[in-house]
């Protein structure tokens, strides 16, 4: 059981596969607050209104489709998980395009009782994901501590004939960050 609360986005066109998938999760993670949007422009809308913990979604929606929704949140939010839950990624051929797109995976609606499984999976690449990301801008901002730590050290050195080239190789390397 997940007793944190997590911020769910659920989009799903039918209320009744809403509903059900609601159910669902809370059985293993009573705590969540989720937000449904039924179409493009509800999900367009929405996904700006928090910042969630793990997406969920239909692969098949009127006039829209998961596989868009899932290239959104990869451009937008790339750190949130994204699960497919549909009746209708049973095709090999989608199912490889969904995880090949950047899905954490998929369940199908017939079969919830899987839901926790990818979910858990999904939260965890999110940690590991967070924690590599959050390592990186440590990395960078030492980096750029360093840098102008030199640049300040070399500003108050005695002239000598390569100081202003150092100077301005520093300046780029610095404007780089």
């Amino acid at each position: 059981m997940i007793d944190s609360v997590l911020k769910v986005f659920l989009l799903e066109d039918r209320p009744a596969d809403a509903e059900l998938t609601k159910r669902a999760l809370l059985k293993f993670a009573p705590h969540s607050l989720i937000t449904v949007a039924k179409n493009e422009s509800e999900f367009l809308e929405r996904i700006h209104w928090n910042d969630y913990d793990i997406v969920l979604a239909d692969y098949h929606l009127p006039g829209y489709n998961g596989l868009e929704a899932l290239l959104y949140i990869r451009e937008h939010f790339s750190h949130v998980p994204f699960i497919f839950v549909t009746g209708q990624l049973n095709n090999e051929e989608k199912a490889a395009d969904a995880v090949l797109s950047g899905a954490n995976g998929y369940v199908l609606k017939e079969r919830l009782s899987q839901l926790k499984e990818a979910f858990t999976s999904a939260l965890d690449w999110a940690a590991s994901h967070r924690a590599a990301a959050d390592e990186q801008l440590a990395r960078t901002q030492q980096r750029s501590l360093m840098l102008q730590k030199a640049m300040y050290l070399l500003e108050g050195a005695s002239d000598f004939s390569e100081k202003e080239d150092i100077k301005q190789a520093l300046s780029q390397v610095l404007a780089l960050d």
